[in-house]
């Protein structure tokens, strides 16, 4: 048994480490690392510089910055954050699983996703967020609700996805002290100083995000021209079936054995009765990983297909925690099979890579190099396409479109565009006359209008990331 738990925990820990140096990048990872690196070297306010949008809550940026303050510019440094944060996550995970059901062990645990390891390999903050839920249940069923409470506020501040998780949280703090209205307080007063001590700075920027995040619109006040501004986008939302194909190939490819054990812990726990226990922490359990799965997943689909992936591995240690909790007694051979199985998915997960070619922390080195010369001599520079090339180079866009053009907003009422961090067509052609620099990809170029005879197109590289970069000077 021994042997087969460490072969499971060895089987994770290779995966994440492959994961590290191999994982593709992508523009969510260069955004949290250029945000947390600008806010926590005082580059920028806190929520306060204008024409700077954060998109997200604090938490997942300063961790990340913290990193980059330390060590300057590094991906490597951000992926072992997420590696290490995720390793923890794995350890509570377990040990919550074996307080709820002694009979659990870390193989049980593992066989249901050992590829999860590969988003928390990743610069983004799925390990971070994951911990901070874990934690809050690991602390009710220790019987340390003060500290769940502390964990239930950081995943919030983590990402603004958990809001309705803590006010859920709250609800249920109100029914088990509404006999103890002292403890209570006491649980509230944490929560809303945490929140204060991240939030207050910078007020504005904080509604700005929350006002774009789903179904916030029921809390907040949000205008008419917010509302025009929010709901336009040049992107359409015209996905293929391919598309959807993929997205089952790889959610089924890195979860595989949540089906088939997760069928057989929802019959066991019926015939048992032990599925809605009378046991309060339980039943909170199930009704914020149910709630997060309905919300995540109706997010997703306003997204892309396979967003379901990454959102999934927010709340994946739960799931697991629940599936593992209510299975019957099974032989290891059979959680071993499941492991073995799962494993068979690695080549559908997007962000993994062969190991025929060079890995991802040396190629964007190399293409960090490339760019310095170019760069050197200039004061602003516009670049619209996936920043970390850039970044790794030492440098940022001036005025930061580190959003890529995932964050252009076609609609003409410019003040409103600008006060929910968003830019059109008009603050670009500003931004474009007083850059020097240029660069732009080759899918970007056709789908903005430009202003070509500001710029002369000096050259064509396809050996810097992303590759078929178009740079143009004044």
């Amino acid at each position: 048994m021994k042997r087969l738990n460490l072969l499971a925990v060895a089987l994770w820990l290779v995966i994440g480490i492959y994961g590290i140096f191999y994982n593709i990048t992508y523009i969510d990872e260069a955004k949290y690392l250029i945000k947390g690196w600008l806010i926590t070297t005082g580059q920028v306010g806190y929520y306060s510089t204008p024409e700077f949008f954060y998109q997200h809550m604090p938490g997942g940026l300063l961790w990340y910055g913290l990193g980059q303050k330390i060590f300057g510019p590094n991906l490597l440094i951000a992926r072992i954050q997420s590696f290490l944060t995720g390793t923890i996550v794995l350890w509570f995970t377990y040990l919550l699983a074996k307080k709820i059901n002694p009979k659990t062990s870390i193989l049980a645990v593992l066989s249901l996703a050992p590829l999860a390891i590969l988003y928390y390999s990743a610069a983004v903050p799925q390990s971070l967020a994951a911990l901070t839920l874990v934690l809050g249940f690991y602390f009710l069923y220790a019987n340390r609700y003060r500290w769940a409470t502390v964990a239930f506020t950081l995943s919030f501040i983590v990402r603004e996805n958990f809001l309705f998780t803590l006010i859920i949280y709250w609800f249920w703090l109100a029914l088990v002290f509404r006999k103890n209205i002292k403890e209570l307080l006491i649980n509230y007063l944490i929560s809303l100083g945490i929140l204060g001590l991240f939030l207050i700075p910078g007020w504005t920027g904080v509604v700005n995000v929350l006002k774009n995040l789903p179904g916030i619109s029921w809390i907040l006040p949000i205008s008419p021209a917010e509302k025009a501004v929010l709901d336009s986008n040049w992107i359409k939302y015209d996905f293929s079936p391919a598309q959807y194909w993929q997205a089952i190939k790889e959610f089924g490819g890195l979860f595989f054995s949540f089906g088939l054990a997760g069928l057989l812990s929802i019959y066991h726990g019926w015939k048992t009765n032990r599925l809605w226990s009378k046991d309060s922490r339980w039943r909170l359990l199930l009704i914020i990983t149910g709630f997060n799965l309905l919300a995540h997943g109706w997010s997703a689909a306003n997204l892309s297909p396979r967003a379901i992936i990454p959102y999934f591995s927010y709340i994946f240690p739960l799931v697991a925690i629940i599936i593992v909790a209510n299975l019957p007694p099974i032989k290891n051979k059979i959680y071993s099979f499941w492991l073995l199985l799962a494993l068979l998915g690695l080549p559908f997960a997007s962000l993994f890579q062969l190991p025929n070619r060079v890995d991802t922390i040396s190629q964007l080195s190399i293409s960090a190099q490339a760019l310095k010369p170019i760069i050197a001599e200039e004061k602003n520079i516009i670049w619209l396409t996936e920043p970390m090339s850039l970044y790794l180079a030492g440098r940022i866009s001036y005025y930061p479109l580190i959003n890529s053009a995932n964050f252009f907003k076609p609609a003409s009422d410019t003040n409103t565009v600008a006060g929910l961090g968003f830019w059109n067509q008009a603050m670009l052609d500003q931004w474009l006359a007083q850059s020097t620099l240029f660069v732009i990809d080759e899918n970007n170029l056709k789908s903005l209008e430009l202003k070509p005879s500001l710029y002369q197109l000096t050259e064509i590289r396809n050996d810097i990331w992303p590759g078929s970069l178009y740079f143009f000077k004044q």
